[in-house]
């Protein structure tokens, strides 16, 4: 009976560990910047919402509710080693976030295979730090549902960031796994300072789960007058800890999507991402 119970309970464990949970899926669309003006953006933001609202209510015959909102006005930081990009080579992204004076940091690995993402130790020391593995859909022209992971855990920071060792400082695992040296240097992306405002407080029934959406608007420098944003994304997540989700669920976020995916006078099809713009943003910095 023991043997049978320590078989059991190994099994179990081996199926935890080969079954990753996806607490997080996030659909994500790259709009056209164009539409999105400094001077009328929560206009602009609101024009873009009276078309996404009836494209969903429409595609699966459930409500669109909230009024959207600015939720986030924040300054954004991409670092990696200039000349080599460690980081990004690795597979992985090293991104700040600074509002109201606080900073916090992410580290984050993407990957097509969500089991070498999830194996991935991007675990923290920093209390208040949180990790989820997630979902990350997408779609250009030649592809409508591209999915990709992501296993990242943010943390609060108060480290002036500059060396390779500002990451060990939160995550152990990562160093253990990689072993760079703490004195390599760490620099600014691109040499950017992105803005970013980022809409909100709108949610779509999926039945068991509501989806938030997202209006994210990234400017390079402080926006004013008629400036646009550099990069403009739509997107909408929902989440589970027990990544539970029901096939309902699934099947209306996917029909949610492909109703945005139609919206074509907003959307840009094969638009560059948020990270991508970051990186090639100088095409030197990852240059030996």
């Amino acid at each position: 009976m023991r043997r049978l119970l320590i078989a059991v309970l190994g099994s179990l464990a081996l199926q935890a560990q080969a079954n990753p949970d996806v607490i997080s899926r996030e659909y994500k669309l790259i709009l056209d910047a164009s539409r999105f003006q400094s001077q009328t953006e929560s206009g602009d933001v609101l024009a873009l919402m009276q078309a996404v609202k009836p494209a969903i209510e429409n595609a699966i015959g459930r409500d669109v509710s909230g009024a959207i909102s600015l939720d986030h006005d924040r300054q954004v930081r991409f670092y990696d080693t200039a000349s080599t990009c460690r980081l990004r080579e690795l597979g992985y992204s090293f991104r700040e976030r600074v509002e109201n004076g606080e900073s916090e940091v992410t580290l984050k690995f993407r990957g097509p295979d969500r089991y070498i993402a999830d194996f991935e130790d991007v675990s923290s020391s920093t209390n208040g730090a949180e990790s989820k593995l997630e979902a990350d859909v997408g779609a250009t022209r030649a592809i409508p549902f591209k999915v990709v992971y992501s296993h990242s855990t943010k943390a609060p920071n108060t480290r002036t960031l500059n060396r390779m060792d500002d990451i060990h400082a939160h995550f152990p695992g990562f160093q253990s796994d990689y072993g760079l040296d703490d004195n390599l240097t760490l620099s600014l992306v691109g040499g950017l300072t992105i803005r970013e405002r980022a809409y909100r407080n709108v949610d779509i029934d999926l039945g068991q789960h509501d989806a938030e959406i997202s209006v994210t608007l990234w400017y390079q420098g402080t926006p004013s007058g008629s400036q646009s944003p550099v990069v403009a994304e739509l997107s909408f997540k929902y989440e589970d800890p027990s990544a539970d989700y029901t096939r309902k669920v699934v099947n209306r976020a996917r029909q949610a999507f492909d109703a945005l995916r139609g919206l074509e006078q907003w959307v840009e099809a094969d638009g560059q991402t948020k990270t991508g713009f970051v990186y090639q943003y100088d095409s030197a910095f990852c240059q030996p």
